[in-house]
C-alpha cells in the first residue's frame, strides 16, 4: 500500500509540475529566513536524535503548499535545515491541528503561518518508539519573522516543548530557487520504511524538475 500511495503521489506531483511549468510543483513560492534553532530539552521525545541540547544556525523556508494567493486559504509549509556534525538535517512540517487526530490532518488557513504545524508522519527514535514533531507560533511573534516553539510527542501522546526556532524578517523578502529540502535522505531521525516509500518518489520527481546545490552554511545571530 505504501508503494502504491507513493506512486500515485509521484504522478500527481509530476502532473502539477507540468501544468505549473515551475521547478517547484508544490510550495512554488516562499520566503527564506536565516536564524537560530535552540534545542533545550534533551528529555523530550526525539530530542536527543535532533541533537539536543544545542544552539545552531538554521535556514527556514515558509511557503504556501498550492501557491494560492492571499487571502485564499492554503496549507502552509515550514521547511527547516540545520547542520549536525557537518551533515544537513531537514525537517518539513505542514499546517495541521494539534489534537490526537488533528496532528495528522492538513489544515488550510487564511494565514497558514499563524497556526500550528506538524510533521504529520511520525519518526522513530533510538528506542524504536514513534515521535511526531510540531511547531506553534509564540504569542506576539513578529509578523514577517519566525518565532516558533518546537514540540514533540508520541503519536497519540501529550506535547512537550523541546526547543525554539527564531528568525528575524527576511532582509529581501525573497526566495532561493537553489534551496531544496529532502526529509527522507536528510531526516534528523529514522523515517519508518512505509513513510519513506510514500514520500521518496515524489521528492525525486520534484528534484528532477530543477535542483541545484544548497547554499553554504552561514552564521546566524545567537538565540535570544
Amino acid at each position: 500500500m505504501a508503494d502504491a500511495a507513493g506512486a500515485v503521489l509521484a504522478v500527481a506531483v509530476r502532473a502539477v509540475g507540468v501544468l505549473r511549468r515551475s521547478p517547484r510543483p508544490l510550495h512554488p513560492r516562499g520566503v527564506v529566513h536565516r536564524g537560530v534553532l535552540l534545542l533545550d530539552d534533551a528529555g523530550a521525545p526525539g530530542a536527543r536524535e535532533l541533537g539536543a541540547p544545542a544552539v545552531v544556525p538554521a535556514l527556514v523556508r515558509v511557503s504556501r503548499s498550492a501557491g494560492l494567493p492571499a487571502p485564499l486559504p492554503d496549507v502552509g509549509g515550514l521547511a527547516v535545515r540545520w547542520w549536525r556534525d557537518g551533515r544537513e538535517q531537514d525537517l518539513l512540517l505542514s499546517s495541521t491541528g494539534l489534537g490526537r487526530l488533528g496532528r495528522f490532518a492538513l489544515v488550510p488557513r487564511l494565514r497558514p503561518s499563524r497556526g500550528p504545524f506538524s510533521t504529520i508522519m511520525p519518526f522513530v527514535d533510538e528506542d524504536g518508539r514513534g515521535v511526531v514533531l510540531a511547531a506553534v507560533p509564540v504569542p506576539g511573534a513578529p509578523r514577517d519573522g519566525v518565532d516558533l516553539l518546537l514540540l514533540s510527542a508520541r503519536p497519540g501522546g501529550a506535547w512537550r516543548r523541546c526547543g525554539r526556532l527564531t528568525c528575524p524578517p527576511a532582509a529581501d523578502d525573497g526566495d532561493d530557487d537553489a534551496l531544496r529540502f529532502d526529509p527522507v535522505r536528510h531526516a534528523p531521525m529514522t523515517v519508518p520504511g512505509w513513510a519513506a516509500r510514500v514520500r521518496r518518489r515524489s521528492y525525486r520527481v520534484a528534484r528532477e524538475r530543477g535542483t541545484a546545490a544548497p547554499p553554504p552554511q552561514r552564521a546566524a545571530s545567537p538565540a535570544p
